[in-house]
């Protein structure tokens, strides 16, 4: 780990515990959705400053802004009430392209060995239950949306977790993707009952938010660290590299 890693993980780690305690001493407060937006933003904008040495974390770079965009949906405009709730569709294809374009860069060396079928079997023994519960609940084209949105989700979490296997990643930073994935993939069936569950929806739960910020600022700072790794790429993969204009 090099210090521009070490820096991200001492800036945003308490920032993530600022957050848990915030959303239960002032849950739903419109100030407090600002700020989290604004370490959305702070993602992308860092991603930008950093000096590339592979197209792969342009790639992570841009899903950053597309995360930018989901929250934009999703976090900030839930402090208008005009708003709230009524874009939630545009915040959840936003999320879907970020992960369309991590799963690009997660897919180097695709196989389909036995360790990577138990992994596929994990994040569906997961999903599937959580999907069966809330299903019932969702109609029309967000049901449609929202199980095209579930397979990107379990496919770019499963592909995450297979680059440990994989070998194009260096071993570091392949499992810094593996648990991104499962933090994203825990942050968002978090977002799902938040959105979806009849005992949750429609009002702030602060323990369920605490998992889902809980999960989404480390997951996201870890995609930040990627972009800050000078050796993302394992032997001899590395061999052709990149160079940002920055």
């Amino acid at each position: 780990m090099n210090n521009a890693q070490r820096a991200l993980l001492a800036v945003y780690l308490p920032i993530t515990v600022l957050f848990l305690i915030v959303d239960r001493l002032y849950p739903a407060h419109a100030l407090v959705n600002y700020v989290k937006y604004t370490s959305v933003i702070s993602f992308f904008l860092v991603s930008l400053a950093i000096r590339k040495t592979r197209a792969e974390q342009g790639l992570i770079s841009l899903a950053l802004f597309f995360v930018v965009l989901a929250d934009f949906f999703l976090v900030y405009c839930n402090t208008l009430p005009q708003l709230a709730n009524k874009v939630v569709p545009l915040g959840i294809a936003g999320f879907m392209l970020a992960y369309l374009v991590l799963i690009i860069v997660y897919q180097k060396n695709f196989s389909l060995s036995k360790k990577e079928a138990f992994a596929l079997l994990a994040v569906l023994s997961i999903f599937v239950p959580v999907f069966l519960i809330l299903a019932p609940h969702v109609t029309g084209f967000l049901f449609i949306g929202a199980s095209v949105f579930g397979f990107v989700l379990c496919y770019m979490t499963w592909t995450s977790i297979c680059t440990i296997f994989r070998g194009y990643f260096n071993p570091g930073a392949a499992r810094i993707i593996a648990l991104s994935g499962i933090l994203m993939f825990i942050c968002d069936l978090g977002v799902a009952n938040s959105l979806f569950n009849p005992a949750y929806s429609g009002s702030f739960v602060p323990w369920l938010k605490n998992i889902i910020w809980g999960a989404y600022i480390p997951a996201w700072c870890m995609q930040v660290m990627l972009i800050a790794d000078e050796n993302l790429v394992a032997p001899p993969y590395n061999a052709r590299r990149y160079t940002s204009k920055r």
